[in-house]
């Protein structure tokens, strides 16, 4: 009999624990949601572009370099993300990379299409039913693919032509990569 005491509470603990912990990462996993959603009720870009910076967009589709067994699109040593072609408002997962200097603070990717002066959002949210975009994710975390630091997000952009991809980290424009939308 005492025995069945110990095992009945033993079980009782290992209920009460194991809901606990079940609990918080319920709660972590949707307040990781929440604050990526909260950051985005913005109607403006959540930094400030230069001019320059959209006067100076060549506009040729940025070249693909290799990077570990991936092919990237970017620039060469400083920003890419593994290619995957950009299909009209067909949201897709892209792993971004970071090479050399990386400053610090969340990822910001401003997508301004050829002959619009409009900003928008290229992030969308994963974890959305319907498609909600994002100007804000996290910061670049560890290296990968011979990368320095890497992330992954999904993007989506809505019409059909070149697009320059703005990439921000912190308040700090990184550089930014044209891409074609079929």
């Amino acid at each position: 009999m005492k025995f069945a005491k110990y095992i009945f509470l033993s079980l009782m603990l290992i209920m009460l624990f194991g809901c606990n912990n079940t609990v918080e990462t319920e709660e972590s996993i949707n307040n990781s949601v929440s604050a990526i959603s909260s950051k985005t009720e913005e109607k403006e870009p959540p930094v400030n572009v230069d001019k320059k910076v959209i006067q100076n967009i060549d506009w040729e589709v940025s070249e693909t370099f290799n990077s570990g067994s991936y092919v990237m699109r970017g620039v060469p040593d400083k920003v890419g993300f593994i290619d995957e072609p950009f299909i009209k408002s067909s949201g897709k997962k892209y792993m971004w990379h970071f090479w050399g200097a990386i400053p610090e603070g969340d990822l910001k990717v401003l997508a301004i299409k050829k002959g619009s002066n409009e900003i928008v959002p290229a992030l969308i949210d994963p974890s959305a039913e319907d498609v909600h975009y994002v100007w804000t994710y996290d910061s670049p975390a560890g290296p990968i693919n011979g990368a320095d630091a890497s992330l992954p997000s999904n993007m989506q952009l809505n019409k059909k032509g070149k697009w320059a991809l703005l990439v921000y980290i912190g308040d700090k424009y990184f550089d930014k990569i044209v891409v074609e939308v079929n």
